[in-house]
């Protein structure tokens, strides 16, 4: 196969380059061409995607975690409408949550998933808000969870570690808001701490969201945090890393293919774990839009 790495260098605390090197020497050992396209500055993954040419490849791999993965494939279908060749990740990020739906939980796991030539068709989430369009393949949360994203970022070389740290620092300001979401057309009203958007199951690394999530059933997994006290959330917390929490009464999980969800006040969003816009929104699902190794 020949393949393009589109390559963070600084993800994994600037292990990215390093990890891309050792790819590219076992692809190459293994019979395959492989092609490191390195990122020059933050956001640069997806100008590499945007313009790529896809039809000299027969894969493309993105080595960083699930904010390179997000540029990589929004740049990709910026490039092409429909890709018809399948993407891999080699996991070098903060959290790398989405891929491990794949079964892929380090670099030799993803390696094997490219040697192997096995991919699934996966499904993609859009949304649409006041700034445009853009595809998720994990998760789009608001609320305590996007805050948590936005304080996070300043821990961001203390790895998985920098989500807990965040959530303690949100938790001095919680705060829930009225939200109406409507899901395939049914109109639900609730005060929320919290929405996710799920594609896959994980965020934040080991946190187990959606627990009933698939990556390939043509739906989308819609988790609401209900109004609760700082010291209930703290009591929900460790329940997230075995995805107990839905079992509480406070939690409320819903699945739809078509969601549009409207605030009191805006709310800013965290699409796979990237900071940026802001509700309202309006979200599909794209079921079977890409090939993903595994």
């Amino acid at each position: 196969m020949n393949l393009a790495l589109i390559v963070n260098p600084h993800a994994g605390n600037k292990h990215g380059l390093k990890a891309a090197h050792r790819a590219s020497g076992i692809l190459n050992e293994n019979g395959h061409e492989a092609h490191l396209l390195i990122s020059e500055f933050p956001g640069n993954t997806i100008d590499i995607a945007v313009s790529i040419d896809v039809k000299i490849f027969d894969g493309i791999l993105a080595v960083g975690g699930d904010g390179t993965l997000f540029e990589v494939i929004n740049g990709l279908l910026k490039n092409k409408k429909e890709l018809k060749i399948p993407l891999g990740q080699i996991p070098v990020g903060t959290g790398n949550s989405f891929i491990k739906d794949l079964g892929v939980l380090t670099e030799d796991d993803a390696l094997k998933a490219v040697l192997s030539g096995n991919f699934r068709e996966i499904d993609l989430g859009e949304f649409t808000y006041s700034g445009g369009s853009h595809h998720f393949i994990n998760l789009l949360g608001t609320g305590f969870v996007s805050n948590v994203a936005y304080r996070a970022r300043k821990y961001k070389l203390l790895g998985s570690l920098s989500y807990i740290l965040g959530v303690l620092e949100e938790l001095i300001v919680l705060k829930a808001v009225d939200i109406e979401l409507k899901i395939d057309g049914t109109l639900i009203k609730r005060k929320a701490v919290f929405t996710e958007i799920c594609n896959s199951r994980y965020t934040g690394g080991n946190m187990l969201m959606a627990p009933g999530a698939e990556i390939d059933d043509g739906l989308l997994d819609v988790v609401v945090l209900n109004r609760i006290s700082r010291r209930k959330i703290l009591s929900l917390f460790p329940l997230l890393f075995k995805g107990e929490h839905v079992d509480d009464d406070a939690v409320e999980v819903f699945k739809g293919k078509e969601i549009s969800l409207r605030c009191e006040k805006p709310l800013m969003l965290t699409p796979d774990g990237e900071t940026f816009g802001d509700t309202p929104i309006d979200v599909r699902v794209h079921p079977g839009k890409i090939k993903m190794f595994c």
